[in-house]
Parts: structure tokens; C-alpha cells; sequence
């Protein structure tokens, strides 16, 4: 069966557009590790996995797989071994992680969908404008016999999107890296009132040395911490000098009932929350860094 040069073109963008889904999750495993580790770990049978080797160096020697998996499939060299290796690992990291995935189903029929296509490409081969073709064509010394103008053309397109893809890659990873260097939210929750010296001195500290990168420090009162709080406590000074550092003062209003403060009798400046704990959790969701002294 001949092909008109528009389906030969089909699966020149099939073969690209999944190749990229290949290579950007080979560069998240390769520079996120820890997310994707923790992801690994967190996973309903991601102690399968972990079974055979640590998490960490799992995701590591998958970003290899993937990433260099993703760019044959991409130039269509070996196209048959590359998605072969492709599944192999996509295989186990859809069963480990995204079978009883929490953010639902989504994810597992997109793993299913590339395995279709992976499957597709490990029957037929690159079909049409990859390097396994050029590679044939040197050796059967057959060029004139396919159509020189439109392949010659395509295959240029094709090193095209590899060299656009190549952009995209160093793009991402120096993104990656500034978002290494991004600002920093801190959070501490303290119980005791004492503690407030504490946490001022470490917000201090926090903030004026630059290898913190500093963004926001939030305390958390709670216990009986909040007594120190009131209009009047000797701890006024240490509130103070939060403020002027930019500390954000939050105070939890089941402590407040607890130890029979009334919140009229408060400094200003200062917020209530109704549960301290579940806001501290909400606070790690956001990217805070959180302690509890």
C-alpha cells in the first residue's frame, strides 16, 4: 500500500510529538529527582519497585532510559529498540505509580496511550523520514528511487524539531535551575511562649544571610505560646522586631480557647487561624519549609 506524502507526514508527527512526552520526563527525573523519589515512594506499589533497588536510583536510571529512549525515538534511529526500551520502562512506572494514582485515572490511560504508540513504532520501525531510512538508503545506494525532493525535505524538518527540541531541553534545565535558586518560605510553630525569642532570632537569621534566599517567615503560635501575644506581655519587644523583619504572626484559635485568652486582648498585627496544625499542613502544600521547635 503506497501512503500520499500527507499520511507520510502523520507519522513523522506521531513519532515526534511522542518522543518529546519521552524526553521531558527523562529531564524531570534527571533534575527533580527528589520529587519524582518521593512520588515513587509515596505510590500504592511503589515498594515494588524499591524491592529491587533504592528509589532514588531508580528514577535516575529511568531519566537516562527515558531521555535517551526519547531522543532515538525522535531522530528515528533504531526506532524499533528505542520504543522497545521505552515500554520496558514505562511499563513497570505505570503498575508502581499511577495504578491507584490519587489524581486519578488520567494518568494511567495516558501511559496506556503511549504504550499503544510504542507498540506501533516497535511493529513498523520509524516508517518514514528517520535516520533508520537514511541509514537503508546509503546502503541500497537507492535514492532516486523514493522521491529525493520530499523525503530530503522532511528529514529536514524532522532535524529541525530535534534541533528545536535540543532548545527546549537546555530552556528547561536552566529553568529548572533558577527554580533551585528560587526565594524560600520558612514557617515555625512554636508552643511555649519562650519559644518566640527563638524563632524571632531565627527569622533574623533567616532573612539577612543571602543563602537562605529568604521570601517569607511565618509563626505559628500555639499552646500555650499564645499568651505571649497579649497587649503588655514582656515578649512585646521580640513581636517588634518580627515585624520589622517582615514576620508574619499567625495564631491559632483553638490554643486561644484552650488557655482562655480572649483574642480582644491581643497586640495588633496579628492573625488568627482556627486550627494551627492543619494550617501548618496547609503551609507545607504551598512549599513551606516548616519546623516545629
Amino acid at each position: 500500500m503506497e501512503f500520499t506524502f500527507l499520511q507520510k507526514t502523520a507519522f513523522l508527527v506521531l513519532r515526534i510529538m511522542g518522543s518529546l512526552i519521552f524526553i521531558l520526563a527523562g529531564i524531570n527525573h534527571l533534575l527533580k529527582t527528589a520529587g519524582a523519589t518521593a512520588k515513587l515512594q509515596k505510590s500504592a506499589f511503589g515498594h515494588l519497585a524499591t524491592a529491587i533497588a533504592p528509589a532514588e536510583s531508580l528514577i535516575i536510571l529511568s531519566g537516562i532510559g527515558l531521555l535517551v529512549g526519547g531522543l532515538m525515538l525522535l531522530s528515528g534511529f533504531k526506532t524499533r529498540l528505542a520504543s522497545l526500551g521505552l515500554l520496558a520502562i514505562l511499563i513497570p512506572i505505570t503498575l508502581t505509580v499511577q495504578v491507584a494514582n490519587p489524581e486519578g485515572a488520567g494518568p494511567l490511560f495516558k501511559n496506556m496511550a503511549l504504550s499503544g504508540m510504542l507498540f506501533f513504532f516497535i511493529v513498523n520501525g520509524a516508517v518514514y523520514y528517520g535516520l533508520d531510512q537514511v541509514l537503508a538508503l546509503k546502503k541500497k545506494a537507492a535514492y532516486q528511487t523514493i522521491g529525493n525532493k520530499h523525503y530530503v525535505s522532511m528529514l529536514v524538518l524532522g532535524l529541525a524539531f530535534t534541533l528545536g527540541s535540543c532548545t527546549s531541553t537546555g530552556t528547561l534545565a536552566q529553568t529548572s535551575t533558577q527554580q533551585t535558586t528560587a526565594k524560600q518560605k520558612y514557617a515555625v510553630l512554636i508552643s511555649q511562649p519562650g519559644h518566640l525569642k527563638a524563632a524571632i532570632n531565627t527569622a533574623e537569621s533567616i532573612t539577612k544571610d543571602s543563602k537562605y534566599n529568604s521570601e517569607a517567615f511565618v509563626i505559628m503560635a500555639c499552646g500555650k505560646s499564645v499568651e505571649a501575644f497579649q497587649k503588655g506581655s514582656d515578649m512585646a519587644q521580640f513581636m517588634e522586631q518580627g515585624k520589622a523583619l517582615g514576620v508574619t504572626f499567625k495564631i491559632c484559635g483553638m490554643s486561644l480557647k484552650q488557655f482562655n485568652v480572649d483574642p480582644n486582648t491581643l497586640a495588633e498585627g496579628l492573625e488568627i487561624e482556627p486550627n494551627g496544625l492543619t494550617y501548618m499542613f496547609d503551609l507545607q502544600q504551598q512549599g513551606y519549609k516548616t519546623v516545629e521547635l
